[in-house]
């Protein structure tokens, strides 16, 4: 059986839970993570008695987002470009759904990491948002315009870098449904009950038929696109600068300068 550093792992009945397990690094998604991520993702599918996957995150957050430390090991940008996260596409291409369960923050990656899921519950204390996009980034595989209600709440989040509570994320559509806080369990038990009512082999021609949807639309096609634009916004002079400032006087300080300064 799979040893896992940064995730657990476990079968309850019909669910297979993923809950991230960083919680000193408010679940950032490193390499290590996100390969045993998808390890966890492949070892569902393999399980004849799992029907819907959850994921979750351990501590005060769901995920903050990429790892952005110093620790993280440097990749050229040939490098990048030609490894790219796989993690989102396989949400997309898993025969099960997936569930994601936030509470807490779920910022920039772990933003996307939530909204790359089929279905997405939240608690009342959950913020929503794309403040890598005060890096000049786009966030990768461009999940955020598939799914709001409208263009404009999209234009509105990637405009600003701004995050939103869970009741102005589900307004926006990013979220199914909001829960109080202490009660995210319970609603997403109550789902997976649903779920199971629907034979399981409709249910993954449904999630084809829907992903098909959003492939007229593009959503592979600029996902594959928008991580290469985003390996090469990571060398802009505002992500150098960040980098300096971090590696200087710490991330702290980083993460303050490109939150608090106005951009040319």
């Amino acid at each position: 059986m799979t040893e896992y550093t940064t995730i657990e792992y476990e079968r309850d009945g019909a669910a297979a839970h993923v809950r991230l397990d960083r919680p000193d690094a408010m679940n950032a998604l490193n390499e290590t993570l996100l390969g045993e991520f998808e390890d966890a993702l492949d070892r569902a599918a393999a399980d004849e008695e799992v029907r819907v996957v959850v994921v979750a995150g351990y501590g005060k957050a769901f995920s903050a987002g990429y790892d952005i430390g110093a620790d993280e090991p440097e990749r050229s940008v040939d490098d990048r470009i030609r490894d790219q996260r796989t993690h989102l596409e396989a949400i997309f291409s898993a025969r099960l759904p997936v569930i994601a369960a936030v509470d807490g923050p779920a910022l920039a990656g772990g933003c996307n990491l939530a909204l790359a899921c089929d279905l997405t519950f939240a608690t009342e204390r959950s913020e929503f948002g794309y403040p890598d996009m005060h890096f000049g980034e786009p966030p990768p595989k461009f999940v955020l315009p598939f799914v709001t209600d409208s263009l404009k709440h999209a234009r509105e989040l990637l405009y600003t870098g701004k995050t939103v509570d869970a009741d102005e994320a589900h307004r926006m559509g990013l979220v199914n449904r909001v829960v109080p806080d202490g009660e995210l369990g319970a609603a997403v038990d109550e789902e997976v009950d649903h779920i199971r009512k629907t034979p399981s082999a409709a249910v993954a021609l449904v999630k084809d038929m829907v992903n098909d949807v959003q492939e007229t639309q593009g959503y592979r096609r600029y996902g594959r696109l928008d991580e290469a634009l985003g390996t090469l916004t990571m060398e802009s002079e505002t992500a150098t600068r960040f980098r300096e400032i971090r590696d200087e006087k710490g991330l702290q300080a980083a993460l303050e300068w490109v939150h608090g300064t106005d951009k040319p």
